[in-house]
């Protein structure tokens, strides 16, 4: 099964360890211009000055569902972190271009340095990158563009197989107009997602073939390997078809660290107190070998 990409999933109840905030996701966006005029939106929390941390959600999902009410903020807030997280294009309160190019690897780019030349301006100032599923390769794209913005990297369920590797955008977008043409599970599955509440699929089926179109996998991190030259993390759910992959990455990367999460699917890994606690960890042991600068 190839990797996929996923948005935040739903709390599994107090004995799982992860949890839903039922206080968050009240905060009103604010807004910056990114690639192409689109408007971006994005939310921060903590305080100013601290190391900064820039979380990139997953395909279908959006900053709250990913990341605030699933209590990554409010965590990593009270571990001393300044924390961004934009709606990525496409996807919340950001804009919906329902045009392929609009989604090109170079316009994510864009949009993600729009919102960090407004929350982290100062010359010479960097930030941890978290990203899960399509968040992840999102980060490790960043990173190597950028790669003076990047004081490590952190990625969740990443693609390792390919971004929605099997996904047909002839054939899903038959089946919006009442096609009987049988559909691929992988195509099945991201049709299903960007159908889901809240979505535009016209937009998202877009972003998933253009994405799709630019290879991802172990060889895009050689022989550059710019994401291993930033302290490294990687995580996946025990249950996640990328789990092998991703373990096998982190073993061939030098200094690069994985861990997986027993129990957890691709869907469920983002809601694990474990992943939040274990990325904190990494994150303050990061800043005590190398603080960020003021």
């Amino acid at each position: 099964m190839s990797a996929g990409e996923a948005g935040g999933g739903e709390d599994r109840g107090s004995g799982s360890g992860a949890g839903v905030d039922a206080r968050a996701g009240q905060q009103t966006a604010e807004h910056v211009v990114g690639a192409g005029g689109a408007l971006i939106a994005y939310e921060a929390a903590g305080p100013a000055g601290a190391p900064t941390v820039l979380l990139v959600h997953g395909f279908a999902s959006d900053r709250r569902s990913n990341w605030v009410r699933t209590r990554w903020v409010s965590t990593l807030v009270d571990a001393g972190f300044r924390v961004i997280a934009p709606d990525l294009r496409g996807h919340g309160d950001s804009a919906r271009p329902r045009n392929l190019a609009a989604y090109a690897l170079p316009a994510f780019r864009e949009d993600l340095t729009a919102v960090l030349d407004a929350e982290a301006p100062a010359k010479g100032a960097t930030v941890h990158l978290v990203g899960y599923s399509l968040g992840a390769r999102l980060v490790h794209d960043y990173a190597q563009a950028h790669p003076e913005r990047v004081r490590s990297i952190t990625m969740g369920g990443p693609p390792i197989d390919g971004s929605f590797a099997g996904f047909d955008l002839a054939a899903a977008t038959s089946a919006r107009h009442g096609s009987g043409k049988a559909l691929n599970a992988e195509t099945a599955r991201y049709l299903g997602m960007a159908s889901s509440a809240g979505n535009d699929p016209e937009a998202l089926l877009r972003l998933a073939e253009a994405v799709r179109r630019r290879a991802f996998g172990p060889r895009s991190f050689q022989p550059r390997a710019g994401a291993a030259e930033h302290p490294l993390f990687i995580v996946a759910g025990d249950d996640d078809p990328v789990h092998e992959g991703a373990r096998m990455l982190a073993e061939q990367l030098s200094g690069a660290r994985f861990l997986g999460l027993p129990g957890r699917d691709h869907v469920s890994a983002v809601t694990s107190r474990v992943f939040r606690t274990a990325v904190v960890e990494f994150l303050s042991e990061v800043e005590q070998e190398h603080p960020s600068s003021p």
